[in-house]
């Protein structure tokens, strides 16, 4: 009980530190991508062969959101197990910073994973395409004192290449960009601290998405206790098996036997040991085992170039059998590979394990991975590794491995201070919840923020959405009569098209008012419609429309799936005469009421208080708060996906918090936007209020925090040095 306490205090703080980090993020700004240049990303997305699969959807739209429709840059972890479609991720990603006419950059571990990236991009964008995108790829060998190097940086520092794949060269302090919009960085765990420290130099207001399928114990932690956005891609491509898994004592009959049965169906395999100094005895065993057998290497110490074109001559079908060290770990692609064997896998990580096993499976056959251990080399660390890659051969475990994986070693820190001792006192998933709930109970009003609202009213009345010849686009725009200059019209119109209350949209048309003159009529419209989804987005409702309620009237259901009693007991109290606004129903389902019924609390009646704050989100019962937190995470995915519903009838609503308002039907087309504003501003500017004043304690308490921890060291300096306090 006394460890649980201290590690309850342990988390406390953490928690502050984590919402200063927060805080300090939602401050960084950068001018979001164009809205209206969409319409170009949808013509790149119909040339992806395949048919995405519902996880791959929602991760697209989670990425637009950050980069389009918010004005923080994006750090977007996307963890998606080998083969599920992250890299078609980051190349929509990619192509959307081309069209907005900047540059991006993909950084990857190895030369072979980045020689990869570089030909697939050429196939998808390239100059022999529709998109004619200048890629380039930067690799080992083209330093700055080299021509092709110089020649190269110059190109990027002119603005003549849109799009540089490369290895850790791309890191170097000579590397220059004209306009970086993105970087894309593959399998973040293959990179040490230092190059991460430069990345972060690198990425200072720029926008980072970074791809994993094991993310690395401290990353996971981060994107688990929400200072990184995580989108998860678990769905397998169909027709996909998962691999099947031995895990045993090293025999060179088990070697004949797994090679053989991949050779007899035409296949070919991989061998793969921990050093390089064992390839030549794996090879030899090898020849022994399958005489004549055609056999290729790759590993680091080649000369330039060697092991790149070793794996593509492989990968053309001229050898059977790649042996190889871990540089194949990341990115090779090759469908005809089905078998691949291990040797002395207890020498390897839990990630290494995992991505070596996602080398084959890579088509609809049968795969087979054989992980060989010498039983007198094994410790107890590999022993509980190898039982976890063992136990977790589902398609889409990753997460899952990475997350054993943080059990494993534990977690290192959060923010870069050694919490490991503690998450390891109590196990790291009780930490973690722990974390969570000192998280939720500091932020006070945590009810999530979306970046748009999907309007369903007849006739697009609410909705921001402009038609052009060519479809349309999610925008709002501004007469160009009333501000000629193109940029500084864009950058007025990302300015309205974000604003985070309507007070902030009320200072930006003063201003205008001032420096371009009277707003006419047709803008004036546009903003009453910008000041409406300046409250959903606040209120946290992503879809609005009317629907029937069977008693021959129209009500307007807005959705708000982040909604809890809580937040309405926290937002109530400061409205005008503390009661819910008249005309403004919050209707909850009943997993979330006190009663286990449907409540409904009608605006303009007092509400006893004591019913919506006694909330179950803080009780002990670990059951309860898993069902909880894992209820509070789906509901962030449906928002993200509220953007391609066209009609309610889609939507189970009655599974989702959300507002009604009652004969909505009955209000004149033309004056529902009104109706809507006058119903939701008082909450919306209840919340915003609330939230600054959130993130301002936090921003102080960190701060208070820092100081606390400068004066205890400069008092344990000077008593070290015997001076008095």
């Amino acid at each position: 009980a006394r460890a649980k306490q201290k590690v309850e205090e342990n988390t406390l703080l953490l928690a502050q530190d984590v919402l200063a980090l927060y805080a300090t993020r939602e401050t960084l700004q950068r001018p979001p991508f164009d809205p209206s240049k969409e319409i170009q990303i949808q013509k790149f997305e119909e040339t992806f062969p395949y048919q995405p699969t519902p996880d791959q959807k929602t991760c697209f739209e989670d990425v637009e959101n950050d980069m389009v429709w918010k004005s923080r840059p994006m750090d977007r972890l996307v963890c998606g197990d080998v083969g599920f479609g992250k890299t078609e991720v980051a190349l929509r990603a990619l192509y959307r910073v081309v069209a907005n006419g900047r540059q991006g950059a993909l950084l990857a571990p190895t030369g072979v994973l980045a020689a990869q990236h570089y030909k697939n991009m050429l196939k998808r964008m390239g100059p022999d395409t529709e998109f004619n995108c200048n890629i380039a790829l930067l690799r080992g060998g083209m330093g700055k004192n080299t021509k092709a190097g110089r020649e190269l940086r110059d190109q990027i520092q002119r603005g003549e290449i849109d799009l540089i794949v490369g290895t850790h060269a791309l890191l170097s302090n000579d590397l220059k960009f004209k306009d970086l919009g993105i970087l894309v960085v593959d399998e973040e765990q293959r990179f040490g601290v230092k190059q991460k420290e430069r990345l972060k130099l690198i990425c200072d207001g720029i926008d980072v998405l970074t791809l994993s399928a094991t993310p690395i114990p401290r990353t996971l932690q981060m994107s688990l206790s929400g200072i990184r956005d995580t989108s998860t891609i678990r769905s397998p491509p169909p027709m996909r098996k998962p691999t099947i898994t031995y895990v045993q004592d090293f025999s060179e009959e088990i070697v004949h036997e797994a090679i053989s049965r991949e050779l007899e169906r035409g296949g070919q395999c991989y061998y793969v040991v921990p050093r390089i100094s064992m390839l030549e005895e794996a090879e030899n065993t090898l020849e022994k085992l399958f005489p004549g057998i055609g056999i290729i290497q790759a590993h680091g110490r080649m000369s330039r170039g060697t092991a790149e074109e070793n794996v593509a001559q492989f990968a053309e079908g001229n050898y059977q059998i790649l042996l190889a060290t871990t540089v194949i770990e990341n990115g090779v692609d090759i469908p005809t590979v089905n078998t691949i064997v291990i040797q002395n896998s207890q020498a390897f990580g839990m990630s290494t394990l995992y991505q070596l096993r996602g080398r084959v499976g890579r088509s609809d056959l049968q795969a087979y991975a054989y992980f060989l251990f010498r039983e007198d080399a094994v410790t107890e660390q590999a022993a509980m590794r190898l039982q976890a890659i063992g136990e977790l051969n589902e398609l889409g475990s990753g997460f899952d491995v990475a997350n054993r994986d943080l059990e494993i070693r534990g977690a290192g820190s959060l923010l870069g201070t050694e919490q490991s001792g503690m998450a390891a006192k109590v196990g790291f998933d009780l930490y973690m919840r722990m974390l969570k709930k000192s998280i939720r109970q500091l932020r006070g009003l945590d009810l999530p923020t979306i970046p748009r609202t999907n309007i369903l009213l007849p006739n697009g009345e609410g909705s921001i959405e402009v038609s052009g010849p060519s479809g349309k686009s999610h925008a709002f725009q501004i007469p160009k009569k009333y501000i000629p200059v193109g940029e500084e019209r864009r950058k007025q119109e990302t300015s309205a098209r974000l604003a985070e209350s309507t007070a902030k949209l009320v200072e930006l048309t003063n201003q205008w008012k001032e420096t371009y003159g009277p707003l006419p009529s047709s803008l004036q419209k546009q903003l009453k419609t910008m000041h409406l989804h300046a409250c959903t987005r606040r209120l946290g409702i992503d879809l609005v429309g009317l629907q029937d309620d069977g008693n021959g009237h129209v009500d307007c259901i807005l959705r708000s799936p982040g909604l809890r009693p809580r937040h309405w007991g926290h937002i109530c109290p400061s409205l005008p005469k503390g009661v819910p606004t008249k005309g403004l129903n919050v209707v909850f389902p009943p997993r979330f009421s006190m009663t286990g019924d449907e409540q409904e609390i009608v605006g303009g009646q007092k509400l006893d208080l004591k019913d919506l704050l006694t909330d179950s989100t803080y009780s002990d019962e670990q059951e309860e708060w898993d069902a909880l937190d894992e209820e509070e995470v789906e509901a962030m995915k449906v928002i993200s996906s509220a953007y391609n519903v066209e009609d309610l009838e889609e939507v189970d609503l009655e599974q989702y918090p959300r507002f009604v308002i009652h004969d909505f039907g009955s209000i004149p087309e033309g004056q529902r936007v009104d109706a809507l504003l006058k119903v939701l501003l008082p909450s919306a500017k209840v919340v915003y209020e609330k939230q600054e004043k959130d993130k301002a304690n936090a921003k102080v308490a960190a701060e208070l925090r820092e100081k606390r921890e400068l004066l205890k060291k400069s008092q344990k300096e000077q008593r070290a040095l015997g001076l008095p306090l």
